[in-house]
């Protein structure tokens, strides 16, 4: 495989710029989040130049289903018959954070979940060896607002407390940068990645702490040594 990266940090944030410009202009397209798909492709076409890797994108990223007919993906990564990787790419902006917060958290765990059973009920991936690598991406806006909390995320008259992870009133950015985490620990995703970065031209992207493996490096690398290990699987 080959071994200069296609992705730096100015990339990554030009990307992920370019991904809120869109998205203030439409979502429904599905095209908003094309420039981080082309820069993950751009890399993975270099670090897998000795396979011939097919990519798909939006409506052609399909995969069937289990708990449902089918699901899109953002990006597909296939050989011959076999899906070798899956990518699934959100964002969230701070105006509608109360509306979608639980939703994001549910189609993450049900997008992943699905195609674990799908390989399990042997739908793919029938008599083979290869399970493909998972990977989630989530871009939420820095604003003030996702400082917010809802009173709805801690009631003193409720049955139960919060797991105190979250804290006693936790934020809307805590409450993703917790999902991803555990998304990664729990092994529904290979790799995670959970990026804050506000809409301006100049802005810059922020990640959680060193230490945590949810940095867009640590996803990358991730889906580096996977590929790595794609090659040794077929040859």
């Amino acid at each position: 495989m080959g071994a200069v990266a296609r992705w730096t940090e100015e990339l990554l944030t030009r990307a992920v710029q370019e991904m809120w410009t869109a998205r203030a202009v439409s979502t429904r397209s599905g095209k908003h989040m094309r420039a981080i798909e082309e820069l993950i492709i751009n890399h993975v076409s270099d670090m897998s130049s000795s396979i011939p890797l097919t990519i798909f994108q939006g409506d052609k990223a399909t995969i069937p289903g289990f708990y449902r007919p089918r699901k899109n993906w953002d990006i597909i990564g296939v050989h011959g018959e076999r899906l070798v990787f899956a990518i699934e790419i959100k964002s969230q902006d701070a105006k509608k954070l109360g509306n979608n917060a639980n939703n994001r958290n549910e189609e993450a765990v049900g997008s992943a979940t699905d195609l674990r059973q799908v390989y399990e009920n042997e739908i793919l991936g029938k008599g083979d060896n290869w399970f493909p690598w998972l990977g989630y991406i989530f871009i939420l806006e820095d604003d003030e607002r996702r400082a917010a909390t809802r009173d709805a995320a801690h009631k003193l008259d409720a049955a139960f407390g919060l797991d105190p992870i979250y804290g006693e009133r936790p934020s809307y950015a805590r409450r993703y940068h917790v999902l991803c985490e555990r998304l990664l620990e729990t092994g529904l995703y290979d790799g995670v990645s959970f990026m804050i970065c506000p809409p301006s031209e100049d802005g810059r992207i922020t990640h959680p702490d060193e230490g945590t493996g949810i940095r867009f490096s640590d996803f990358m690398q991730s889906l580096d040594d996977r590929l790595h290990e794609y090659q040794r699987f077929v040859s």
